[in-house]
């Protein structure tokens, strides 16, 4: 824990698997969601969703085309701050503790990617007809090394106050969202976590884990929440410390498979009757980047699940997921 963090007054417990989170007929589910929405263009620093049908984004709508069953949640940042995820001020980045006051790379300016400033953008993500939005932070930036890693060190109180923006945000938008965070990077703070309900939010995306082997009883190791359920939506109890009061539920989605994983791992997930929850980013370069390329092996895949698997499986969603069994 860095020197400046607040320790949480929750503690957070993995819970049950919903008995019920699968519909009647069905033995598997898979749900598709992106990350980094935000209105920046081709004429920026990257085009991040805000060339539209013109940019990466026409190519979610060829995989949505190809796959009218499919849906896709769409992580959208309020208010995009961040221009480059890696420490442009070496000589800083390179000083312990001093680093962690302040930030290491440009950013671009409060409101710049302010989403309720770029309708045109807000317009084109409501009328795409198979996606929902939910929310991936405020400015998706922080000061010290791990700058895509927004939500660190704050309160309870801070993260009410962070969440509430990214509510005003949306709302001047007026772009509905389903009510849930994929947090920058899958860092969850308990903090966060125990500032969620009362803010009405009843799911989280934290953990992704795209190498540990498939069980029906594998946990998450790798980024985000660890010693969650791998291939299952769960609930996880708050806990406010010293008690044994459960202040509220929340049900995490994990991610379990990205542009790196093998087909071999998407077809032990359904035939194990777990949720094949796949992660993309619109951020170029990143391993998992919308892109022809990614887009175009998710069309194989679906088109064999779709083969194989027939109307067992379940198209879904984290939102309808949340909304079936919360």
């Amino acid at each position: 824990m860095p020197p400046t963090a607040i320790p949480p007054a929750v503690t957070i417990l993995p819970d049950q698997i919903p008995a019920n989170w699968l519909p009647a007929g069905k033995n598997a589910a898979v749900c598709f969601t992106i990350d980094d929405l935000h209105p920046q263009k081709s004429t920026d620093y990257y085009e991040s969703g805000g060339d539209l049908d013109k940019g990466v984004l026409r190519h979610l709508l060829f995989l949505l085309r190809r796959h009218p069953k499919l849906r896709v949640t769409l992580f959208t940042t309020a208010d995009w701050r961040e221009i480059s995820s890696k420490p442009t001020r070496k000589l800083l980045a390179a000083i312990p503790q001093l680093r962690d006051k302040f930030f290491l790379a440009p950013r671009f300016p409060k409101g710049a990617m302010q989403l309720d400033r770029h309708p045109e953008f807000v317009r084109f993500l409501k009328n795409i007809e198979q996606a929902e939005i939910a929310l991936h932070g405020l400015y998706h930036c922080h000061k010290g090394l791990r700058i895509p890693v927004e939500f660190q060190e704050q309160s309870e109180a801070q993260f009410g106050e962070i969440l509430a923006e990214i509510f005003r945000i949306f709302k001047s938008a007026d772009l509905p969202w389903e009510p849930g965070i994929c947090p920058p990077g899958w860092d969850a703070p308990d903090n966060l976590l125990a500032a969620m309900p009362a803010a009405g939010l009843r799911f989280v995306a934290s953990a992704r884990d795209v190498r540990t082997a498939i069980s029906r009883d594998a946990k998450t190791n790798m980024s985000g929440l660890k010693n969650a359920a791998l291939l299952f939506p769960q609930k996880i109890k708050i806990i406010r410390n010293g008690t044994t009061e459960t202040l509220a539920e929340v049900l995490h989605f994990p991610t379990n498979f990205q542009a790196t994983s093998e087909w071999a791992r998407a077809m032990e997930i359904i035939e194990a009757g777990g949720l094949l929850s796949v992660k993309a980013h619109i951020t170029p370069g990143m391993l998992d980047s919308v892109c022809e390329v990614y887009m175009n092996y998710l069309d194989l895949l679906f088109t064999e699940i779709e083969r194989r698997f027939g109307e067992t499986i379940w198209w879904t969603s984290t939102g309808e997921i949340t909304r079936k069994t919360m």
